[in-house]
C-alpha cells in the first residue's frame, strides 16, 4: 500500500476514532495538518479507469453497429477485411499497452475490453460471411474462452465481469440443447485466481466488489441449469446448501465487507426465501413426492454436486458453532435439516409437524437477527429481522382463511413496528 493510500485510509478512520474517543478533535486536526490535504489521485484514477472501460465498450459496440448497418452493401473481400479489422486493431492496442502502459489500469481495462468485443465481432462476421455452420452456444463458448486470457495478461476486471456473464449465458443456452452444462463450474472457475488476488492485495476493492456482485447471481443461476435434469427433485436441499455455503464462507474470507456482502445477502435471503416456499403445503407435498434417494447413472454428477454442497455446509456449520457464531449457524442449519426431513418425512413424519417446524425455524431466525441488530445498533440488521418476521406473517396470511380486514390491520401494525423501531434506533444514534 502506497503512502497516499495510507493517508487516505487514515482520513477515513479519523471521524470514527474521534467519535469513539480514541482521539480528540485537537489530535485529529494536528494529524490533518501534518499530512496535508486528503489525496485525490485515487479518485481520479478510478474515474479514469471507469471512463476508459466504458469508452472502449461504447467504441466497440459502435463499430459493430456501423458494420452491421452497411454489411449488405459490401463485397465478400471487403467483408473479410472488415471482419478482421477490429481484431487486428484490438491486438495492436493491447500489444502497445502490454509493452508501454502495463502499469496504467485505465489503458489495461480499455484495451482488454475492446479486444474482447473485437474477438466476438470477428468470429460472428467471418461466420456470417462464409456461412460457417455453428450454433449460438458454441459461438458464445469459443468467444469467452478466447477472451479469458486477457483477464490475466492485462489484469483487467471488466473482461472478467463480461466473461462470467458470457459463460452463464452459454450455460442457459446449453441446458436448453441438452449439452454437458456441468462444465459451467470449470469455466466459471477460470477468473477466480485473478479475483482472489484482487481480494488479497486489497488495492482494487471496488473492482473486486463489482466482480462479487456479478459472480454471486451467476453462480446461483448456474446451479439451476447445471442440475436441470433432476432439479425438480433436489432443488430445495441443493439451493439451501448453496446459500448456506455462500453465507458461511463469506463470513470467514479475508475480504472487505463490500466484497463479502453480495454473498452474505444472497445466502441469507435465499435461505429465507426457500424455507418460506417450503412452509406452503402444496410445495412441500410436491417436493416429497419426488424421491431424493433414487440416483441413476445419468444423474450422478448432480447428486455429487449436492453431496459436496451439503458436506461444505456441515463443515462450515460446525466451524461456526465452535467459533460461537450462533446466528451464522442458524442460517447454515436449514440445508441439512431439510435434507433429513425429505428423507424421513414420507415414512416417519406427517406434513403437519414438518410445516410447523419450518414456521418455527423462520420465527427463531427472524427473532435472532432482530435481537442481534438491536444489540449491535445496526439498523440494516434490525430491518432484516423485521423483514423475515413480516415475510413469514405475510405468507401465513395469504395461505390462511383470515378475513381481509384482519389482514389489513395486521399489516398496518407491522408497518408501524418498522417505523417505530427505526425511529428509536435513530434517536439512540443521535444521543450517542
Amino acid at each position: 500500500m502506497s503512502k497516499k493510500d495510507c493517508v487516505a485510509w487514515l482520513y477515513r478512520e479519523l471521524p470514527e476514532l474521534v467519535r469513539s474517543r480514541v482521539l480528540d478533535e485537537g489530535a485529529a486536526a494536528r494529524l490533518r495538518d501534518h499530512y496535508g490535504p486528503a489525496p485525490e489521485q485515487r479518485r481520479r484514477s478510478l474515474g479514469l479507469v471507469i471512463c476508459a472501460a466504458l469508452g472502449a465498450l461504447l467504441v466497440g459496440l459502435g463499430i459493430i453497429l456501423l458494420l452491421a448497418h452497411n454489411w449488405v452493401e459490401l463485397s465478400r473481400p471487403q467483408r473479410t477485411l472488415l471482419s478482421f479489422a477490429p481484431l487486428l486493431l484490438g491486438q495492436a492496442v493491447a500489444g502497445w499497452v502490454w509493452f508501454k502502459r502495463r502499469t496504467s489500469l485505465a489503458w489495461c481495462e480499455g484495451a482488454a475490453t475492446f479486444l474482447l468485443l473485437a474477438i466476438g465481432a470477428s468470429i460472428a462476421l467471418v461466420g456470417q460471411t462464409y456461412h460457417i455452420s455453428g450454433d449460438l452456444p458454441r459461438f458464445v463458448l469459443v468467444w469467452m474462452l478466447l477472451g479469458a486470457p486477457l483477464i490475466y495478461l492485462l489484469g483487467a476486471a471488466l473482461p472478467a465481469l463480461i466473461y462470467w456473464l458470457g459463460v452463464t449465458w452459454w450455460g442457459m443456452l446449453a441446458a436448453a440443447d441438452d449439452l454437458p452444462v456441468m462444465f459451467f463450474w470449470l469455466l466459471a472457475a477460470l477468473p477466480l485466481p485473478f479475483w482472489w488476488r484482487l481480494i488479497r492485495e486489497r488495492r482494487r476493492t471496488l473492482a473486486a466488489a463489482w466482480l462479487a456482485w456479478v459472480l454471486a447471481p451467476c453462480l446461483a443461476v448456474g446451479l439451476g441449469f447445471s442440475s436441470h435434469a433432476v432439479l425438480e427433485s433436489i432443488w430445495a436441499p441443493l439451493y439451501l446448501g448453496f446459500f448456506a455455503v455462500c453465507y458461511l464462507a463469506a463470513g470467514q474470507w479475508p475480504a472487505t465487507s463490500a466484497v463479502s456482502r453480495p454473498f452474505r445477502l444472497l445466502g441469507s435471503w435465499g435461505t429465507v426465501g426457500v424455507v418460506l416456499l417450503l412452509t406452503l403445503k402444496d410445495v412441500w407435498q410436491e417436493l416429497v413426492g419426488q424421491p431424493l434417494h433414487q440416483i441413476g447413472w445419468s444423474t450422478w454428477p448432480e447428486y455429487l454436486l449436492l453431496a459436496v454442497l451439503l458436506l461444505l455446509t456441515i463443515g462450515l456449520l460446525l466451524r461456526s458453532i465452535m467459533s460461537g457464531r450462533w446466528l451464522d449457524a442458524l442460517f447454515g442449519l436449514a440445508a441439512p435439516l431439510v435434507t433429513l426431513l425429505m428423507l424421513a418425512s414420507s415414512r416417519l413424519l406427517s406434513i403437519g409437524p414438518v410445516l410447523l417446524l419450518g414456521n418455527l425455524y423462520l420465527l427463531i431466525l427472524g427473532g435472532a437477527v432482530l435481537r442481534d441488530g438491536l444489540h449491535s445498533g445496526q439498523l440494516p440488521r434490525i430491518n432484516a429481522g423485521l423483514g423475515i418476521l413480516s415475510a413469514l406473517i405475510a405468507v401465513r396470511f395469504f395461505d390462511s382463511q383470515l378475513p381481509f380486514t384482519v389482514r389489513g390491520v395486521l399489516f398496518i401494525l407491522i408497518g408501524f413496528a418498522f417505523l417505530a423501531v427505526n425511529l428509536l434506533v435513530k434517536r439512540r444514534e443521535v444521543r450517542a
